[in-house]
Order: structure tokens, then C-alpha cells, then sequence
């Protein structure tokens, strides 16, 4: 592959000017702003680039080398061979994606786009490099880029399943655990059935749904009051207790996921979560840091850090669509 002198960022919408920061404070200052459209933004690479640099960020859904503008699906094919670049899979999306996704009418003319473009772009097993056809509203042209493929990015197309909140759901809580666990690599029908799952911050009961309708046992811990769809669950046990509270002894030996959502300082969470992570040897988990105020915000990769310090697999950390002023961490355990 010859490499682009751009790399790229697509982002949820509003965290354009919180990317363009967290860029700007990486080490070296290897990168300068170049372009930005709504939720997604391109950076001049700096001479001296380091061999090994491969581009992310905290707030960037996909991040990657930027390849050029298309219109066509022989325009897409026309930057493949002058780039020298053989994929392994090509990635669809809108550059404008909602915090709630797109709808199934939404989603129909990418599929379709998608279809014309596998005719045309070939793709190999042999390459780790995922082709990404970004499109913007009417009119304009496609932006091409492309990211490497790894446990650290999102398997789908734009850091997106295809998802719709299902009118039942509790919260929206539901699409958050659903992207996780579809980062996870978790989201493939009856994969959860019969395993356990604790919660903290269950109420009002989103995302302990998600993982009740995939057949696990679920714990939730939470002193607010969850919905009764999920209260009724006969795999749904409450535990209305502060997770300071929470009686150990009440807990099985073992948890396959431990989930965390409360609205709390990132460095409150993390005294209740580690003891309880090395207690239950979770097989996964999904947690999510709120970032309420600028001094959150900036110490967050030291909380990311903490995690990374106790958990017994790699910690891969994204501010993914369905998220707001918060990041969502993902673990799987080294044992898995």
C-alpha cells in the first residue's frame, strides 16, 4: 500500500471540536487539521512519521489513512490500484449517523450501494486493510479511506450494527449494550443463552433487557426502579442496594459478563469495579465512563489506564454512536 499523506476520523455528532483536541494533544504533533464536515474530520500527516504509527482516537469511530473523493463505484476502483491497496473487506455508512442509528429504510440504498461495489473492488484474505466508502448528503461525493483490521476496531460498517431500538426497550441503554456487544463480537443469535451477567446501574433496565432477550441470568444492582418488563423477567434478579452495598456473599463464585453504567466519577466507578472484576473473573467486560465535566474529560485516558492495570485481557476504549458525553471500554478475558 503506498500511504496516504491524510489519515481520517469519523465521530458521533457534536464531539467534532472534542476529536479535533484530543488530536491535538497527542505526542509529537505529527498531525495538522485539514478538512472537517459533520462527524467527520481528516489531519495533514507531518514529515517523520514514525514506521509503526498506526492512527486512533478515544472520540474517533473509525479512524484510518484517507485515500481520496469518488462518485462512482469505477471511481472507488480507479483509487484501489493507483493506491496499490488490496482489502479484505469493504465498509458502507453515511458520514450523518444519528445517536439512535439509521432506520431500515435509511440503511437500504448503502446495502444496495455496498452490492455494486463488491462487483467491482475485489477483496483478499491475505490483506488486514478494511476499505471505508464514507457518504455525505446529496450530491456530494464519497470519501474514501480505509483503517486496518484488529480486536481494537469495530467489526461493522461505520462502528454500526443494524440496529433499531425495539419499542419495548426500557432505555436507551439497550442500543449501547447492543454496539458493545456487537464489538465484542458477541451479537450472534443464541451465543449468551444460559450465561450470567451482573449490572451495575441496572435501572431503569435498557441494557439488562438486551442481555435478558439473549437468553442470559442477570443481575442488576440499582436503587432507582426498573421497568416492569424487565422486573418480571424470570432471569432478571434485583438488587436494590448502591453498588457500594452490595453484599458479596450474595454473588455466584463466577460472572460471564460484569456491565457497568452509572452515573458516576469515573475514579467512584473504578473503587466499586476492580474488586468485584477480580472476585468474578468475568469473561467480558462492557463498562462506560461518564465524562461530565473538562477535568473528566482530560484524565480520561488515566482512568482508561486503571482498567487496563487489573483486567486479565486487552481493554480497547471508543466513544461509539449510541453514547453520549461518555466512552464505552470493552474487555475479553485473556482465558476466553
Amino acid at each position: 500500500m503506498s500511504l496516504s499523506d491524510f489519515v481520517f476520523a469519523t465521530c458521533r455528532a457534536g464531539s467534532e471540536k472534542a476529536l479535533k483536541k484530543e488530536v491535538s494533544l497527542q505526542p509529537g504533533k505529527l498531525l495538522t487539521p485539514a478538512f472537517m464536515r459533520p462527524q467527520l474530520i481528516t489531519w495533514k500527516v507531518q514529515a517523520g512519521l514514525p514506521t509503526d504509527f498506526v492512527f486512533d482516537a478515544l472520540l474517533g469511530v473509525v479512524c484510518g489513512w484517507s485515500l481520496g473523493m469518488a462518485r462512482s463505484a469505477e471511481d472507488v476502483a480507479e483509487i484501489l490500484k493507483t493506491s496499490d491497496l488490496h482489502v479484505c473487506a469493504l465498509h458502507v455508512f453515511p458520514r450523518l449517523i444519528s445517536e439512535d442509528g439509521l432506520t431500515p429504510d435509511e440503511w437500504a440504498p448503502v446495502e444496495a450501494l455496498a452490492d455494486s461495489l463488491k462487483q467491482v473492488c475485489q477483496t483478499s484474505s491475505e490483506s488486514h486493510y478494511i476499505l471505508d466508502v464514507i457518504l455525505g448528503e446529496a450530491g456530494e461525493p464519497w470519501f474514501i479511506g480505509c483503517h486496518p483490521r484488529s480486536a481494537a476496531s469495530h467489526p461493522h460498517a461505520g462502528g454500526l450494527p443494524k440496529l433499531t431500538i425495539p419499542t419495548e426497550a426500557p432505555s436507551r441503554a439497550w442500543l449501547k449494550m447492543e454496539q458493545s456487544l456487537a464489538w465484542l463480537g458477541l451479537d450472534a443469535p443464541d451465543l449468551l443463552v444460559g450465561k450470567s451477567a451482573l449490572e451495575l446501574g441496572s435501572a431503569p433496565g435498557g441494557a439488562s433487557w438486551s442481555l435478558l432477550q439473549r437468553g442470559m441470568k442477570v443481575i442488576g444492582v440499582d436503587t432507582g426502579a426498573v421497568a416492569t418488563c424487565v422486573q418480571n423477567h424470570p432471569n432478571y434478579d434485583h438488587v436494590g442496594l448502591p453498588a457500594s452495598q452490595l453484599p458479596l456473599d450474595y454473588l455466584p463464585e463466577r460472572i460471564d459478563l460484569l456491565a457497568c453504567d452509572m452515573n458516576l466519577a469515573p475514579d467512584v466507578v473504578l473503587k466499586y469495579l476492580e474488586p468485584l472484576y477480580l472476585r468474578l473473573k468475568p469473561c467480558w467486560l462492557v463498562l462506560t465512563f461518564k465524562m461530565n465535566d473538562a477535568r473528566v474529560e482530560a484524565l480520561m485516558p488515566y482512568f482508561i489506564q486503571q482498567v487496563r492495570r487489573f483486567a486479565s485481557g486487552p481493554v480497547y476504549a471508543k466513544q461509539l454512536h449510541a453514547n453520549r458525553r461518555e466512552v464505552t471500554l470493552v474487555s475479553q478475558s485473556a482465558d476466553v
